[in-house]
């Protein structure tokens, strides 16, 4: 006698399921890289913004302290930083008779850096690296993930898609500095 009670799927069935599943998989994965991409760069623009406004505390701070040129171009050293690791000290520049006009510059680029690095530290080991670049009469910063990263965010003019922020990027992160500043005088 045949038990006809028997339970479960067929062969067949469980084919076609698995070849259903295949092809929405095929279909939907490339669309969610373009939706990943697309927040890579809203989350690079928001970190960018992010340290903008920890270097214009820091930029406030130098003018309030009478420290700050007519401009913010002595306090800026157009390089990358790393944001990443144990907070540092921001302290004011001295008014020290022994530092050159470079030195003092240089002692409010450190100033402007640390406070952005501070901020950016908040966001745990994984900070990223940022720019504070003279752009045109103002200032802008950079910010990316990781060096092999070609997602870069800006402040302000962010970059409004993923091919412009990889076009921001260029072949390396010095790259984004020139072509941030070119942005500007176009």
């Amino acid at each position: 006698m045949r038990n006809s009670n028997k339970k479960g799927f067929t062969l067949v069935e469980l084919v076609v399921v698995i070849a259903i599943i295949g092809v929405l998989a095929a279909i939907l994965v490339p669309s969610m890289m373009g939706y990943v991409k697309k927040s890579r760069v809203k989350t690079a623009n928001g970190n960018a913004k992010t340290a903008y406004n920890a270097a214009a505390e820091a930029f406030a701070d130098l003018e309030t302290a009478g420290k700050l040129g007519k401009d913010v171009s002595d306090a800026i050293d157009n390089g990358w930083h790393d944001a990443q690791g144990e907070k540092g000290d921001a302290v004011l520049p001295s008014e020290g008779e022994d530092a050159g006009e470079g030195e003092a510059d240089n002692q409010k680029a450190t100033y402007v850096n640390t406070m952005v690095a501070n901020v950016l530290a908040e966001n745990g080991k994984g900070s990223g690296r940022f720019a504070v670049i003279e752009y045109g009469d103002a200032f802008a910063v950079l910010w990316h993930k990781d060096t092999p990263d070609s997602i870069v965010g800006m402040y302000p003019d962010p970059p409004a898609d993923v091919k412009e922020s990889e076009n921001l990027f260029g072949d390396n992160e010095n790259d984004a500095i020139t072509n941030a500043q070119a942005k500007a005088g176009s």
